[in-house]
């Protein structure tokens, strides 16, 4: 038998996940019945949703509602973004070609969970939709019969190619050598292209991991002809951090990686994940993550069942700590959509003498850290560590705006990794 979260635990868990509708935009819930929302390019998991304008590329955006009115037929449209995904001049017919007010046709009610929700996946372009330009776009779905009710936003990029990238990452910076940063340095080549201004035609963002909080605009060390370069640029250091900690819940039966439980309490499952520790000021330890991404997953189902046959369990986060700190602590990974609101700030409980968390997952592969916020920033250095040998991912997006234009093309993308 499904269930519905009743309201005492609907409102237990989205107390502080309604968020407003942000710009800019990114990619997350804004109403509290919405979960799991992923973009992904061709569906293919781990690809990051950026397509090449004209091909036969596609985004895929799958999200789950958990409401009793979620069988509610649902709509979208796009907005096109600048290079700060904050909308464009752009007027609809100029980048998109057929309707921009659209229903999602491919849904699916769970089956066989105890936690009732409805799953929704839209392809993007498709019959209804194309693309006609480059640069950034936002999903925006409602309700049919609520319009002006925005449910969530997604975010993917379109590119045309027109400049060749090369970059590297070391961990000798120009803060340190070996220790607690890395560092990464790239070249734009434009060849012939024409570029009258580089510095301000020119829009170039990095980011670490794909966290949004971690994006950095930069301009070019160094101009020559046909390249701009960036290099020996203290914007472009970033703290090393550590390897993300994992945990899977893909079962009912038995216990899954970093998994101490999987309890029954009518009506719902509940994953007690093992107690952490603090890996600051401790030796670095490989460990193969995902750098932060999620995969919904079951052992106990078909692979082609996952979007709608797998369950909701209530996930409980450990971190054991003799005294609270001063500074919050917040549960970040990919399925925290970098949000960093009171939904994901552990709270100390001084009978456990732990901080603690619970949230509401979709069974899966799961990666997260420990972050603390530091003034207007969050890092991983108090809880975590800073190590140089950590792996991650360091992405790069070129926009292009010439005189006149109304909008950012993306016309370049690199991924740099250890």
């Amino acid at each position: 038998m499904k269930y519905i979260i009743p309201l005492f635990l609907f409102f237990w868990f989205s107390a502080h996940s309604v968020f407003a509708q942000q710009v800019p935009y990114r990619t997350m819930p804004v109403s509290s019945d919405i979960y799991t929302v992923q973009v992904k390019a061709n569906c293919s998991w781990g690809k990051y949703p950026i397509i090449e304008l004209g091909s036969d590329e596609y985004v895929c955006l799958n999200f789950d509602r958990l409401s009793e009115n979620s069988s509610a037929r649902l709509r979208y449209k796009l907005v096109h973004c600048n290079a700060d995904w904050k909308p464009s001049s752009l007027s609809d017919i100029e980048y998109v070609d057929g309707f921009n007010d659209n229903l999602i046709l491919d849904y699916e009610p769970s089956m066989g969970s105890t936690v009732g929700y409805t799953n929704f996946q839209v392809e993007i372009p498709n019959n209804d939709i194309r693309l006609k330009v480059s640069g950034n776009y936002a999903v925006i779905v409602t309700e049919e019969d609520n319009p002006d009710d925005v449910l969530l936003t997604a975010c993917f990029s379109v590119i045309e190619t027109q400049v060749k990238l090369s970059g590297t990452m070391s961990s000798i910076t120009d803060i340190d050598a070996n220790k607690g940063h890395q560092q990464i340095s790239f070249v734009v080549d434009y060849g012939s292209n024409t570029l009258r201004d580089p510095l301000s035609e020119i829009k170039t963002f990095v980011r670490q991991n794909n966290r949004f909080d971690t994006q950095k605009q930069v301009k070019p060390t160094y101009l020559q002809p046909g390249k701009l370069r960036y290099e020996q640029n203290r914007d472009l250091i970033f703290e090393a951090g550590n390897e993300y900690r994992r945990f899977e819940s893909t079962s009912y039966r038995y216990n899954g990686l970093n998994v101490e439980s999987v309890d029954f309490q009518d009506p719902f499952y509940f994953t007690n994940i093992v107690p952490d520790k603090i890996r600051a000021r401790k030796a670095y330890s490989y460990d193969q993550d995902q750098n932060g991404r999620f995969l919904i997953h079951s052992r106990d189902l078909n692979e082609n069942s996952f979007d709608y046959a797998c369950d909701y369990f209530i996930t409980n986060f450990y971190l054991p700590m003799e005294q609270p700190i001063l500074e919050n602590i917040y549960v970040n990974g990919d399925f925290t959509y970098d949000t960093f609101s009171d939904k994901y700030l552990m709270k100390y409980d001084n009978l456990t003498r732990q901080y603690q968390l619970s949230l509401l997952l979709k069974q899966g592969a799961y990666n997260y850290m420990y972050l603390t916020k530091e003034g207007n920033r969050f890092s991983p250095a108090k809880m975590e560590g800073n190590y140089f040998e950590t792996e991650n991912e360091y992405t790069v997006s070129v926009y292009y705006k010439p005189p006149g234009q109304q909008y950012d093309k993306l016309i370049g993308f690199l991924l740099i990794k250890k």
